[in-house]
């Protein structure tokens, strides 16, 4: 039992400084990239280091960059403009997540698609040519390079611990033992599948963008956008449904006015018998 603890803090020490090792690895690399070429040129003559060391030296973490954006249009036509974005996207090699459109007061439409990092700004130039005019446009970008590498880091150290327990089981007869390696397992797992959850999503939202665009129908201030007699019937119909309203509230009214007058009455008739009942108490 002694020695099965004394193995299980050596893997434990040995994972926290295996993990720290990682997670500096790459500031190690870049500290040795700043040397000057004169410190090369002296250190040669007593030291050449091996190609595998001088590539990773040299060597610099991908940069992993996240972009989205927010484009604002005005068109001409929003069922017109709404299927050639949807053509434009699917050009690009997106694929459309949501949309939807309708009218309230103008007639709109709001697309989400997530496209191809090396595509989205190309796209966003092409759907401006369809565009009379561009009310917003709104980029932004997130460096997650440093949570990549550590996370990758992190991730690489936990399966290395996850075989080495793996095969500690194996060695094991005791039962007490066997089930607190399992249970070690258990909780290297579940970091393990948070971890790569984690490295899923950050590859995902590196890979790709997500383009939100908000379409709206320009109003024409002249032509065939207005008309008399439209809003004329629109007048006549909201000057009727005004008469409606009154007429519900005059009938309502007479309908319960016996009850109002009663109620009315009895408070009355409560403050006047309340207020003498007052005065003569003061006397």
């Amino acid at each position: 039992m002694k020695t099965f603890i004394i193995i299980c803090m050596v893997l434990s020490i040995s994972l926290f400084n295996y993990c720290s090792n990682e997670v500096n690895s790459v500031s190690r690399a870049s500290t040795m990239e700043s040397a000057t070429s004169s410190d090369y040129a002296m250190a040669a003559p007593a030291y050449a280091p091996s190609p595998g060391i001088e590539s990773y030296s040299k060597s610099s973490p991908e940069p992993r960059i996240q972009i989205n954006g927010n484009l604002s249009l005005e068109v001409q036509n929003v069922s017109t403009a709404l299927e050639e974005t949807r053509v434009l996207v699917i050009q690009y090699g997106g694929n459309i997540t949501s949309s939807d459109s309708g009218d309230s007061f103008n007639r709109y439409a709001n697309i989400s698609a997530l496209i191809p990092k090396e595509s989205f700004y190309e796209l966003i130039e092409a759907l401006k040519n369809i565009a009379t005019k561009v009310t917003n446009e709104n980029i932004n970008s997130n460096d997650v390079t440093e949570e990549f590498v550590d996370t990758e880091a992190k991730l690489n150290v936990m399966k290395q611990t996850e075989n080495r327990f793996i095969a500690l089981l194996s060695e094991t007869a005791n039962v007490e033992e066997i089930m607190s390696v399992e249970r070690e397992l258990m909780r290297l797992r579940g970091e393990i599948d948070s971890l790569e959850g984690r490295m899923k999503y950050l590859n995902k939202t590196t890979d790709n963008s997500v383009l939100n665009i908000y379409m709206t129908e320009e109003v024409p201030i002249t032509g065939s956008g207005w008309r008399f007699f439209d809003s004329l019937d629109n007048s006549v119909r909201a000057m009727v449904s005004f008469s409606k309203h009154i007429a519900n509230f005059l009938i309502g009214l007479i309908v319960f006015s016996p009850i109002l007058i009663g109620i009315g009455l009895i408070v009355f008739l409560a403050y006047r018998y309340g207020k003498r009942y007052i005065h003569r108490r003061k006397k």
